[in-house]
């Protein structure tokens, strides 16, 4: 059965979020390593929490995903900056890790006026200062593609195996976000046959999982907005092509639909649910 999930909050504790998954039809789930929005602040991390929640997770069959803060830009020009970016990933993985998720998703960066070649090279620094001092044994960095705005580097194909080039599958891959992919211009309404990631086997190795998203703004609008399944420009046959699509296999997807509360993402799951059994009928 393909895994299906959400982002949930862990502001009570992982093992609160654990618990709630299985309540909304979750199979998986996604959440903030720590504050989305700063880097500085984080409650220490809770291992006692973590530990009993990856434990609790693993006899429920539910895999965890982690999110880093949207402040994280690995292609910032600016040092202060991707020092910093470059420190929360460090411990982004440990959370990670601890809590037994395997996957920790980070933005790909911004460069600004640098270009995306610089960017991209900026970027092969900064994994290359994580990897050097992560201790991590299974949390992978997953990186995931961008909608385009402003400087943002990541939103093809092609710059995303740049990026992953130097490094070793087993450290780095990817998260696809179906919303970015649409603004960007690379996943195609009537035309998911044609998106370029098919095509290239080093690509569809490397994913690990998909943001399902629909989008409030047209194709090719290069702008990161999320709306409920079905209810975007997206659409719901273009939503149930994707998650028909077999050569994703078995990569979980979880939704980050703009839900004004959590319980809501039941009604997400089912709807996502409701498409793949209509097909398991015909």
């Amino acid at each position: 059965m393909r895994r299906i999930g959400c982002h949930l909050s862990v502001a009570k504790g992982f093992v609160k979020a654990v618990d709630n998954a299985p309540k909304l039809g979750a199979t998986c789930f996604q959440y903030f390593t720590k504050n989305p929005r700063g880097f500085r602040g984080a409650k220490p991390l809770n291992v006692v929490d973590a530990h009993e929640g990856r434990d609790r997770a693993e006899d429920l069959n539910l895999l965890t995903v982690g999110h880093t803060p949207y402040l994280i830009n690995l292609a910032s020009p600016d040092d202060e900056l991707f020092n910093l970016s470059v420190d929360a990933l460090v411990q982004d993985l440990v959370i990670g890790e601890t809590r037994g998720s395997y996957g920790v998703i980070v933005h790909c960066g911004k460069p600004k006026d640098k270009g995306v070649e610089w960017g991209i090279s900026r970027m092969h620094n900064a994994l290359s200062e994580v990897l050097g001092r992560d201790k991590t044994e299974q949390t992978m960095i997953l990186l995931e593609n961008t909608a385009g705005q402003g400087s943002e580097i990541g939103t093809t194909v092609d710059q995303l195996l740049a990026i992953i080039d130097p490094f070793p599958r087993s450290k780095v891959g990817f998260c696809l976000d179906t919303q970015h992919a649409f603004a960007a211009g690379v996943l195609e309404p009537g035309n998911i046959q044609a998106f370029e990631g098919f095509r290239h086997p080093a690509f569809m190795e490397g994913l690990k999982a998909i943001h399902l998203n629909d989008s409030k703004v047209p194709e090719g609008a290069k702008k990161d907005r999320h709306e409920l399944i079905g209810q975007g420009y997206m659409g719901m046959e273009m939503i149930a092509e994707i998650l028909k699509e077999p050569r994703w296999g078995s990569i979980p997807f979880y939704l980050e639909t703009p839900v004004q509360a959590e319980a809501q993402y039941a009604d997400e799951i089912r709807r996502c649910r409701d498409v793949l059994s209509s097909e398991d009928a015909t």
